[in-house]
């Protein structure tokens, strides 16, 4: 069984590294800067900040893996101290994150009926806390003993691979809000900050993804350096098993007191290999490198680490073979299903991350060829109206964004934006408000009247040689005229002789056709009875765009504000012809 009797000693070893390696504590304390977990007590943003420390404690916590090192004199296990020293002070900070989310998760209202989701997340934090890796790397690994400890070591094993994909879960949710940024910012619980990033970094989405494929290849590569080191010692067991009197095990204390290194050495062949002796499968290249019996760390990270980024790469196609250990064979099969799936989501992200490039490219061409200003100074607006250009701008935009192939060429199609209709109202009453107080019948009429009428204007288009209006029909619009020239002429009582003549819309006194409808409106009581009757006919010259008011609109508008309109004394009339009848 293992020896847990110098656990009471990790206090001492931590004080004695520390003073030997003054930097662990300097680059802990910069991490931790950079880092902060304290930031997660700010509730409105603690998912985000959450999810960028856990990628960075993952990246991190595989140094618990690079901890044990072979003693090829003893052959026994033991321990990096500057690698265990870093890896239990970067595993720490990690877990009161994790704690800090506990408790917020508890604050938030656990006792107030939490949802599921609420309960696997507290769940998944309190699993991911638990000190796995330090029970089974730094204590029970150097001090297996007998061959039942494989097996328990087999179990454990599960558990810290287990306690790795609760740890990425937090991360998944990360790369989810990153990329779906039009899901986050309908959401009101996430920090402005952090929505700001997300939302205005084309590159992020691709980066984070990078990284992430980054470091499942550093935590691969970890695993193989660490299973690369048991996949020795199985063979110690198995040559142990063989040798009568030989007793397995990795403790450098007891292997001390006996030679059974010749015998480790020659059913346990190294360099060079002898399958036909024992075979390390796709471990051998990490035994034959040698780096288990090296304590440069730096050094067999990298080897570690471009070994997990060659063979995610290529989907574990370039690992070498096999051997028959059913445990070896699992691992290749894990690796390589991890390294299509997680190539596939890179690769498929990459290609939404390049369609919203070429889709936000496409718009900013649009938006340089679209000249709102030009348009506003066409319809009569003065150069003043800058907020309204901006809000043009920006309506033209998310409309662009939904359908690139939009084209705004006028005011027309500006005031067709799906979802501006606000901005259509401003754009009406700077057209027509000015326009509507000089003419009759409207001079005295209030703010909220005009700005009624501006809002049920519609825009209208009539191409060349149309008839808007005619002569002798009833007259059921009153319009502008904002693009375009019209002929208008009358008839003198049906005769032959007439006048006509081209109306340009700036020679228009007020450019308002059909004003005898305000007369209707105010002493009509039925809908649509009794229209006036056209005494011109307008029609169009060439292409011409008008704003109408329909008769029924204008007759609701009066009904709204019968005190302005003189409503009182014909309602008085209606109720005294009643009485007398």
């Amino acid at each position: 069984m293992a020896n847990f009797s110098n656990f009471a000693e990790w206090d001492d070893d931590i004080e004695r590294e520390l003073s030997k390696h003054p930097g662990v504590p300097i680059v802990c304390a910069i991490i931790m800067v950079l880092f902060p977990p304290l930031q997660l007590l700010d509730n409105s943003g603690h998912d985000g900040i959450f999810g960028v420390s856990c990628m960075l404690y993952l990246f991190l916590d595989p140094l618990f893996l690079y901890a044990p090192l072979i003693n090829e004199q003893t052959k026994c296990v033991v321990l990096d101290n500057r690698v265990k020293i870093a890896a239990l002070v970067l595993r720490s900070f990690g877990d009161v994150c994790h704690l800090i989310r506990i408790y917020l998760g508890i604050k938030d209202g656990w006792g107030k009926f939490p949802s599921l989701r609420k309960k696997l997340r507290l769940a998944n934090d309190m699993v991911s806390i638990l000190p796995i890796p330090q029970v089974a790397i730094l204590i029970f690994f150097p001090n297996m003993r007998g061959s039942n400890s494989l097996k328990i070591m087999t179990f454990l094993n599960s558990l810290v691979a287990l306690q790795y994909l609760l740890r990425v879960y937090p991360i998944y949710v990360l790369f989810n809000e990153i990329i779906n940024t039009e899901n986050i910012c309908d959401r009101r619980d996430r920090n402005p900050k952090w929505l700001s990033i997300v939302v205005h970094s084309k590159w992020l989405s691709i980066v984070v993804n990078m990284i992430g494929y980054i470091i499942a290849s550093h935590i691969f590569g970890a695993f193989w350096y660490f299973f690369s080191i048991q996949r020795e010692i199985q063979c110690w067991e198995h040559a142990c098993r063989m040798e009568i009197g030989c007793e397995f095990s990795t403790s450098c204390v007891q292997n001390t007191h006996r030679n059974i290194t010749k015998l480790l050495n020659k059913h346990c062949p190294v360099n060079p290999l002898d399958k036909q002796v024992f075979d390390f499968g796709v471990f051998q290249d990490a035994l034959q490198s040698g780096m288990q019996r090296s304590t440069n760390f730096s050094q067999k990270f990298l080897q570690c680490l471009s070994w997990g980024i060659r063979n995610m790469s290529s989907f574990g196609s370039n690992l070498s073979a096999t051997s028959t250990d059913g445990g070896e064979n699992v691992l290749v099969v894990v690796f390589s299903i991890c390294g299509l799936g997680l190539f596939m989501y890179l690769l498929g992200h990459v290609q939404t991350f390049m369609q919203k490039v070429s889709k936000s490219y496409t718009i900013q061409q649009k938006m340089k060829m679209t000249n709102i200003r030009s348009i506003l100074n066409k319809y009569g607006l003065s150069d003043e109206n800058h907020e309204m250009e901006r809000k043009i701008k920006l309506a033209v935009k998310h409309k662009l964004e939904e359908d690139d192939s939009h084209i705004v060429e006028d005011m027309f199609s500006i005031l067709s934006l799906r979802g501006a209709e606000n901005l259509a109202m401003e754009i009406k009453c700077s057209l027509f408000m000015d326009k509507l107080k000089k003419v009759d019948g409207l001079k005295d009429k209030g703010k909220d009247v005009l700005k009624k009428i501006c809002e049920h204007f519609e825009p209208m288009i009539y191409s060349k040689g149309c008839y808007i209006i005619r002569e002798g029909e009833p007259l059921d619009m009153m319009f502008f005229v904002t693009r375009g020239s019209v002929l208008t002429y009358a008839t003198n009582n049906g005769g032959s002789n007439g006048s006509s003549g081209t109306i340009q819309l700036e020679i228009e006194k007020d450019g308002l056709y059909g004003k005898e409808l305000l007369t209707w409106a105010e002493g009509c009581s039925s809908k649509l009875s009794n229209l006036p009757i056209s005494t011109i006919t307008v029609k169009s010259h060439n292409k011409v765009e008008v704003f109408a008011l329909l008769a029924t609109d204008l007759q609701r508008v009066v009904s709204n504000f019968p005190s302005q309109f003189n409503m009182g004394n014909i309602l008085n009339i209606a109720v005294d012809n009643e009485m007398v009848n």
